[in-house]
């Protein structure tokens, strides 16, 4: 009997984790589009500090 209940909750939580799927995929294209802002950004500072001249007066 314990190992029926066990093959029922997993096949529960299989379930579940499928019906979550959709969110889980929105979930890691939205980090991925922040982590690619992110590094933009820093690509950005990075060439400010390494090359100073190409942006005096910009700021």
């Amino acid at each position: 009997m314990d190992t029926l209940k066990r093959v029922f909750l997993t096949f529960y939580q299989l379930l579940k984790q499928i019906g979550q799927l959709p969110q889980t995929i929105a979930a890691a294209l939205k980090e991925r589009r922040r982590q690619a802002a992110r590094n933009a950004f820093e690509v950005d500072r990075l060439d400010r500090i390494r090359n100073p001249s190409k942006y005096r007066g910009k700021d």
